[in-house]
């Protein structure tokens, strides 16, 4: 159909080599609409899912946010950010909003998140751990973050990796050295690579906390993020999505709240 075409080229592609599909936000064409969500009402891009519930939760997220925080000096109180990793071109992950206190700043960039086309391999789970780290870091090794906060990294992916940054040597010699039963080992770089960033993380006191969306989600690589960034529950598991449609935007704002008021997050009494 000629939806299933414009999705297929997503945000970035062009059929012609010179026009985005009305479907992109990069598109003059692109029909933008009016929504309320739980932060109030914004302009989206047309409805594709999993994208637009992804964004409605995001935003439903970073309401509660808000709310835990109201009345507080922006310097004492949480702050979030909104990293993008579908696509190693053009620079690698985008940092769509950098750590901020201004929720309603970092609302409206989730009303602008889009997926590109589907015609290569897209899904840079390593680059983006290595973007969020590198940015939520403390000032003093290079970061925009505080220097006592907890770090707290939220992964939502809609599928497993098939992109990584590292070199495999780099690979192999850290799962030697540090040893794990949630490892691959057998030529899945492209997973073990995650795995690697996540652990790293853990071992710097964060916590890495992956959330699935989508019928492509493998919870089985997923179960193992969550164990190695410290967050898989009593069963060793993750938090589970859903496959369905109808269902994406309830189970994720349910996940997110969750995680937001886990006392191992919470910043702010």
């Amino acid at each position: 159909t000629y939806v299933q075409f414009m999705l297929d080229f997503g945000r970035d592609l062009k059929p012609d080599n010179k026009t985005y599909v009305p479907l992109s936000p990069l598109s003059p064409l692109c029909p933008y609409h009016s929504e309320d969500t739980a932060g109030g009402s914004f302009r989206f891009p047309p409805r594709t899912q999993p994208v637009h519930a992804a964004r409605r939760a995001l935003i439903a997220a970073i309401q509660v946010v808000r709310e835990r925080n109201a009345g507080l000096d922006p310097a004492q109180s949480d702050w979030v950010s909104v990293i993008s990793f579908d696509s190693l071109a053009g620079g690698g992950p985008v940092v769509q909003q950098e750590l901020t206190a201004d929720y309603q700043a970092a609302m409206e960039v989730c009303t602008r998140l889009e997926a590109v086309g589907d015609k290569a391999a897209t899904t840079a789970t390593e680059a983006g751990l290595i973007a969020a780290r590198k940015h939520i870091q403390p000032r003093s090794a290079g970061g925009q973050g505080r220097e006592n906060a907890n770090k707290v990294v939220v992964l939502l992916t809609d599928g497993v990796p098939n992109l990584y940054v590292s070199s495999r040597g780099e690979i192999d010699a850290f799962i030697r050295d540090n040893p794990r039963p949630e490892f691959y080992g057998d030529g899945r770089y492209w997973c073990d690579a995650a795995l690697m960033q996540t652990l790293k993380m853990q071992a710097a006191g964060w916590q890495v906390f992956p959330v699935g969306v989508g019928l492509g989600t493998d919870y089985g690589f997923m179960d193992r993020l969550a164990r190695l960034g410290g967050t898989a529950d009593d069963s060793g598991q993750s938090a589970r999505g859903s496959g369905n449609p109808a269902e994406y935007e309830q189970r994720l704002t349910e996940i997110f709240k969750k995680i937001i008021s886990s006392p191992r997050v919470r910043l702010v009494q």
